[in-house]
């Protein structure tokens, strides 16, 4: 009972701790270089391209659509929405000073919420190149870019977009690298929000986290990981060299000796009548198929003048269930003359010379970049999407160079928007309060098994350990008790001696009987020992 009282008083505490603490937006996140918690839109500035009619708005998470349709945990947030369907959006903040990763590497984050679930269209962030930067009234799908990142889905597409824009320290040319292969498919019809992550690190590896786990990692020297490589090939096709006008480059050829034969019949069907067969006696040739229902009669208001003739419904015609009705014609059977179109057999091409290909020369754009962590300069972000949905709200967007800073922005906002949502699905009562804690313990221990299970086998040895050395001092201290133990256990065997006795009666006259003979033979025994111990002694 103390224990379940304590557990009752626990539970207690820890849900007005929960209740009572109000959720405060963060205006900022130390370590981060930009974030964005949209208390306002002060600092981003719409386009002005006549192409990109979408509305946006501040809006909070629970209303859609003017409407409070979905459940809001944190009332007092709210994220910037696109809230027109079938509309290009835009918008855009710049950077007072660009951002350079070299040496530190790239983080961008931010939540998701779809309020309707994606059909067709993209939910990404465009971080904008500060080197080919355009005024952000001026912002289209053609400003330059340095990362996208984000989900995206039309039809069978559903994938999460990662792609760098690389410039060749070369040439200049700048070219898109695709993040390519498998990468678990974003949630984009729960309804609820979620958070989008990716990080390029010092060592120039790229991971992809959704909610915080990572579901995609990949290294920018790999060049099987992008669509198109970081690095380019050192050598290359030249352009110059052609194949020679009497190259062979076909391995077989038709065997000249390989010649149709005279029957050979390439116009023969591939199926005949079948001549055997004959129609049967009960076929109906001259019978429809559907006759006018015999049993339907006109309606009862069916007028005529008004309505026309009626005529009775169709119905299949009883006379053809046999064999059937109407023209009769023979089944179709494989032909047996048939062949097919006649192919030349073909033979080993002794002119052959093998696949022709340019010759190889050495890449004159060719360049190794071995810190492509070192990104195009970052001047703003921008949000530039086309959509078939509404109701497509972004909120805490951070850029930084260390992980650790999004996490701690994830942990304040993410995470306090999780937790105060499962306190909203819990139930009412010490019931519901026990069963929402020890589901966040559950999915504590299933996120964190092996710290876990250490620690519940420590606590079990503990506990193993303290009950082996109590128990030599509780045997100690019962048998401590010495005489007056004794007595005590003594006097307890007496008084139990005399309730059995009372309880058990005189007994039976046998009983009696029996213990008086066994006085009587008491004595003689006694005298027969003390006489075998005097002759013992006399010997």
């Amino acid at each position: 009972m103390t224990t379940r009282c304590l557990l009752l008083v626990a539970l207690s505490a820890l849900a007005s701790a929960d209740e009572e603490k109000p959720y405060e937006v963060p205006t900022s996140i130390d370590g981060a270089f930009f974030f964005e918690p949209f208390i306002n839109t002060e600092r981003w500035v719409r386009t002005e391209d006549e192409n990109y009619q979408g509305e946006l708005q501040l809006q909070s998470y629970g209303v859609f659509r003017g409407k409070a349709e979905l459940p809001d945990a944190l009332p007092a947030d709210q994220g910037l929405e696109l809230s027109s369907a079938a509309r290009k959006h835009g918008i855009s903040t710049v950077f007072a000073e660009p951002l350079r990763t070299k040496g530190v590497g790239l983080v961008v984050q931010f939540e998701l919420l779809l309020k309707q679930p994606l059909q067709c269209g993209g939910a990404y962030l465009k971080l904008l190149s500060a080197d080919e930067a355009v005024p952000p009234a001026a912002l289209n799908g053609d400003t330059a870019y340095t990362l996208m990142f984000g989900p995206d889905k039309c039809g069978a597409v559903h994938k999460t977009h990662f792609i760098l824009r690389h410039k060749s320290p070369v040439d200049g040319a700048i070219k898109e690298c695709h993040l390519v292969g498998e990468t678990a498919a974003p949630p984009l019809s729960d309804k609820k929000p979620h958070l989008y992550t990716a990080v390029i690190t010092p060592e120039s590896e790229v991971k992809i986290l959704v909610d915080g786990k990572e579901v995609r990692s990949a290294s920018l020297l790999d060049e099987a990981a992008f669509s198109a490589p970081i690095n380019p090939p050192k050598k290359v096709d030249d352009p110059d060299d052609s194949k020679p006008a009497d190259w062979v480059d076909e391995p077989q050829m038709p065997d000249p000796a390989s010649v149709k034969p005279d029957d050979w019949d390439e116009e023969a069907p591939r199926l005949i009548e079948d001549p055997a067969a004959e129609r049967p006696d009960t076929w109906e040739p001259d019978e429809p198929l559907q006759i006018p229902d015999p049993t339907a009669e006109a309606p009862a208001d069916w007028d005529s003048d008004e309505d026309g003739e009626w005529e009775a419904p169709l119905v299949p015609n009883p006379k053809c269930k046999p064999s059937g009705c109407g023209e009769w014609k023979r089944p179709q059977v494989a032909n047996p003359a048939y062949k097919g179109k006649w192919v030349q057999a073909k033979i080993d091409n002794p002119a052959y010379v093998g696949k022709w290909a340019p010759r190889q020369i050495d890449n004159p754009a060719y360049y190794y970049d071995a810190a492509p962590h070192d990104v195009m300069p970052i001047g703003g972000v921008g949000i530039e999407l086309w959509t078939m949905q509404d109701g497509i709200l972004f909120d805490n967007i951070l850029v930084a160079t260390d992980p650790r800073v999004a996490e701690e922005a994830a942990e304040r906002t993410f995470s306090a928007r999780k937790a105060a949502a499962a306190r909203l699905e819990r139930g009412d009562g010490w019931l519901g309060a026990a069963s929402f804690y020890l589901s966040l313990a559950a999915e504590y221990a299933r996120e964190n098994a092996l710290p876990v299970g250490v620690a519940v086998c420590a606590v079990l040895a503990s506990i193993v350990l303290l009950c082996c050395c109590r128990a030599p001092a509780r045997a100690a201290e019962a048998g401590g008790g010495g005489v007056e133990g004794e007595e005590e256990e003594g006097e307890g065997e007496e008084e139990d001696g005399e309730e059995d006795g009372e309880e058990a009666g005189e007994g039976d006259e046998a009983a009696e009987e029996a213990a008086e003979a066994a006085e009587e033979e008491k004595p003689a025994a006694s005298t027969s020992t003390a006489r075998r111990r005097t002759r013992k002694a006399t010997d």
